[in-house]
């Protein structure tokens, strides 16, 4: 009995592998990696113009295929180009992309036919690829008929044209703008590969941002700068300034000194890309033209004027960026500046703005963290120390005020690490007592009433267990006589930045909430809620061992949460060691 078997190999997989791509972008952008793979030195991209039935057509000057490699090795599905043609590319020694075998695919995504028209030693072989043919028959992949055929015509250049026909009209055409900071942010500095998108050549002119460029050479140097600050989430592989000696670009992108410069974060600095063109100089370039001799006093002048006008430009982005996040988080840095003393503001208003800059480009959940944990650290007093002595030497000698400078970041640092780690402490100790069954709400409360960055809280503290009556009465100016009176919500919180206010009920870590403690929280909420403008929001943190449940979380009210000690000890812990990582860098 025969008991071998086969895969089949399904039409609809043709579908299903061009389906693979986010974007028509992205599926062009496998073509280009194939153009990269044959050691192509130019690819041009023509786009259809709106409302044309024109194809796209991709073109470079690889090294082609011919019908044997067409047939054994470009029609062969998921194989990889490293085991049959190595690691590196034979003409410029490129490390290979082509990994899956199903970049072929690619242009089906976005269109119904594919022609591939390939030449090698002068003979030009023709692939043309349907897509309704391929996946509307019934039989299996291997065994449909391809259209390929040898021209008889010579081409006098290898290389490979890709013509896209009748696209698809329920997706978006390529967009010349994306396409072009897709392939920069990929290629942008590769040497020996040029790309052309409807003619223009891709630069870091085409990623959004800052854009910065001399209307004319400096006079006097005969060099002109231009670069871009981009915003793109996605950085550029190869960030920094090129050196163009004569149209020729000479070694690798480099930030000249501006990555050692303390005030410029290197999140920021590594959104920096661009170039600098200069005329030849004797003893800037070395022999073999490889790179530049960093000892002459062209390039000496060449990296001042790069690190003077990228630093006041990033001075300018860096400024606004910055300011925006501050604003942001304003109302939390005035409640803890205002328990400062007057004379130690100032010095604090400063080291946040330093902090802030050093951390450019977290986000404002993790820049809160860094803040509550720096405005800890700013109010010991070895950090005064530090602070008064930068303030006199100021007004003394140049050298004494960069010793008291450099003390002051390491302190900072010092400063911002004792503190991360002695709240982690802390989370180990609360975390015992919430193991421990013996451990009462009181407890829970006595530990957390002056420890609420445990919940990620930056409201001023109204009322702590205090009876419903004390809270209106003192802290609202109203009278009350309801029900509940006497009865202590735990914690009851003031505004936050979007004017809401917050009550806290701790339960016992051992306690399971169920309907019966939300509904408490929620009453003591319902007779402070009379209390305040009709358009004011409570919410509601009931905080326990677990949910019950049978309570179940979209049948919550709005606003109302019930959160487990542990889950809030895990993302306490998680922000910290998060910052300690940071700061070991």
């Amino acid at each position: 009995m025969d008991r071998s078997a086969n895969f089949l190999v399904n039409p609809r997989l043709t579908r299903l592998l061009g389906e693979t791509y986010r974007s028509s972008e992205a599926a062009l952008k496998e073509l280009i990696d194939n153009a990269w793979d044959a050691d192509a030195s130019v690819v041009s991209i023509s786009l259809p113009k709106p409302m044309t039935q024109d194809p796209i057509v991709v073109q470079d000057d690889g090294c082609g295929m011919s019908e044997g490699q067409l047939r054994q090795e470009y029609l062969e599905i998921a194989r990889d180009k490293r085991r049959t043609q190595g690691a590196r590319t034979p003409r410029y020694n490129r490390k290979t992309k082509g990994r899956k075998g199903i970049g072929k695919f690619a242009g089906l995504s976005i269109a119904s036919e594919m022609r591939l028209d390939s030449t090698k030693e002068g003979m030009t072989c023709r692939l043309v690829l349907d897509k309704v043919k391929l996946t509307n028959t019934e039989d299996d992949l291997e065994t449909i008929p391809l259209d390929l055929e040898v021209l008889d015509q010579l081409q006098s250049s290898d290389g490979t044209t890709v013509v896209l026909s009748d696209l698809d009209q329920t997706l978006n055409f390529p967009r010349p703008e994306t396409l072009k900071q897709l392939l920069y942010r990929e290629y942008g500095r590769e040497q020996d590969f040029a790309i052309f998108v409807d003619g223009d050549e891709i630069g870091f002119k085409d990623l959004s941002g800052a854009h910065f460029r001399n209307n004319a050479k400096d006079e006097s140097s005969g060099n002109s700068l231009s670069f871009t600050i981009t915003d793109d989430k996605s950085k550029p592989r190869s960030p920094g300034i090129a050196l163009r000696v004569d149209g020729k670009i000479v070694g690798k992108p480099s930030f000249y000194g501006l990555e050692d410069d303390p005030e410029i974060p290197a999140k920021l600095l590594r959104s920096v890309v661009g170039e600098i063109e200069v005329p030849d100089t004797p003893g800037l370039v070395t022999a073999d033209w490889g790179g530049v001799n960093e000892s002459s006093k062209a390039y000496a002048e060449i990296a001042e004027q790069i690190r003077t006008a990228v630093k006041e430009k990033l001075s300018v982005t860096h400024k606004r960026q910055i300011s925006a996040q501050r604003a942001r988080l304003q109302k939390q840095i005035n409640a803890r500046l205002a328990k400062l003393p007057e004379n130690k503001r100032e010095f604090a208003e400063k080291a946040l703005h330093r902090i802030l800059g050093r951390f450019y480009g977290e986000s404002d959940e993790r820049i809160g963290v860094i803040v509550d944990v720096a405005l800890d650290a700013i109010e010991l007093d070895g950090y005064w120390a530090v602070l008064n002595k930068i303030n006199d030497a100021s007004r003394g000698a140049v050298i004494d005020f960069a010793d008291a400078l450099a003390d002051f970041g390491l302190l900072e640092l010092s400063n911002l690490g004792v503190q991360a780690r002695n709240r982690d402490v802390f989370l180990t100790h609360l975390q015992h007592l919430t193991e421990d069954p013996s451990t009462l709400e009181v407890t829970m409360h006595r530990a957390l009433e002056e420890n609420l960055w445990v919940f990620g809280l930056k409201r001023t503290l109204i009322s702590s267990n205090a009876t419903l009556k004390r809270v209106i009465e003192t802290y609202l100016s109203k009278e009350y006589k309801g029900s509940r009176a006497e009865e202590r919500p735990d914690l009851f919180l003031g505004e936050a930045m979007d004017g809401s206010y917050l009550l806290i009920e701790f339960k016992r870590p051992s306690k399971v909430i169920g309907r019966k403690e939300i509904s408490q929280a929620e009453g003591y909420r319902d007779d402070l809620q009379k209390q305040l403008a009709s358009d004011a929001k409570i919410e509601v943190i009931v905080v326990g061992k677990n949910r019950d449940p049978s309570v179940r979380p979209d049948n919550l009210a709005a606003g109302v949460l019930v959160e487990s000690y542990s889950s809030s000890i895990s993302r306490s812990r998680t922000e910290l060691s998060w910052l300690l990582r940071q700061l070991s860098r």
